[in-house]
């Protein structure tokens, strides 16, 4: 006899209610059914999973282990049943989003857990990437989704793109900072003479490019703004924020924005996916980032 999913939820009923009669009646079966389901299922083992004492029944230590162990297996099943069932339906297994380093944190968070909501058998993996990372990840294929692409799109040739919107950004020095007193608009000429905290961008195959350095400026990697809010604040380097990382810093004076005579503009942030990997989980978030209150959250608004 083979080990059915059908004779092991019989035997936790058994085991559950110490009853043969009363796991019948909850299955709507006929004692001497369940007692024949578990009598095979005992022959099968070569062990015996309950000791009768009339009506009443106990696990014998190996039926202990049974039901512990086999509680995992049950798991296993059911979930396989239901990821079988939704490959069929057009429901990727796993998906994979590439999110660029300046989308907020928050938005993120809610659409993972309204993601978790929609699809709990599918593994989603988030992969933080820097400027043209986010395009090298969806080119490249090492991500199915790209949340906040910046700038113009490569190419649209295998990929379907929406603009999100712009997020502008601050340009931000320590309180102490020499910069921090003057009042008039910083030239590049005094800015050149002070590091600029820079995040390194992360493609692989596209060019590398700068949020913002000057000819002959030097630059401090990071690898986050964490890092680079820390070093701003302690005057060892200036550079920008995202507008909505700076602005609660500047409101409680941690750290001053200051006007330039070049200031660097909005970025235009993209939302993309690969056309050939368009499932079902792919439509969902493509809807879902999409909505308009969304999208303004993903560009910082």
């Amino acid at each position: 006899m083979l080990i059915s999913d059908e004779s092991i939820r019989i035997v936790h009923l058994v085991a559950k209610y110490q009853s043969i009669t009363t796991a019948a009646d909850q299955l709507n079966k006929v004692p001497s059914a369940i007692s024949y389901t578990v009598k095979k299922l005992e022959e099968s083992l070569g062990v015996a999973l309950f000791i009768r004492k009339g009506n009443h029944i106990e696990l014998t230590p190996a039926g202990h282990y049974f039901i512990r162990h086999s509680k995992t297996l049950l798991s296993d099943l059911d979930a396989l049943k239901r990821n079988t069932a939704l490959i069929h339906e057009g429901v990727e297994q796993e998906f994979i989003i590439a999110v660029n380093n300046i989308v907020p944190v928050p938005v993120l968070v809610d659409f993972i857990s309204a993601f978790e909501r929609a699809f709990p058998s599918t593994r989603l993996s988030l992969n933080v990437e820097v400027y043209n990372g986010c395009w090298d990840a969806l080119y490249s294929k090492r991500a199915d989704l790209v949340i906040g692409a910046p700038h113009n799109v490569p190419g649209s040739e295998g990929v379907v793109t929406e603009s999100l919107g712009q997020l502008e950004w601050d340009f931000v020095v320590g309180p102490q900072h020499p910069l921090a007193t003057l009042m008039q608009p910083l030239t590049n000429a005094e800015l050149r003479q002070y590091p600029a905290v820079c995040i390194r961008d992360t493609a692989v195959n596209f060019a590398h490019q700068q949020a913002w350095l000057l000819e002959g400026q030097k630059p401090l990697f990071v690898p986050d703004f964490a890092i680079a809010i820390s070093l701003i604040e302690r005057n060892t380097g200036i550079g920008y924020l995202p507008h909505h990382l700076a602005l609660p810093l500047l409101n409680n004076g941690r750290l001053v924005k200051k006007p330039m005579q070049e200031h660097k503009h909005a970025t235009q942030l993209f939302l993309a996916a690969r056309s050939d990997g368009m499932g079902k989980v792919c439509q969902w978030c493509l809807d879902y980032l999409l909505e308009a209150g969304v999208k303004g959250e993903l560009c910082g608004k």
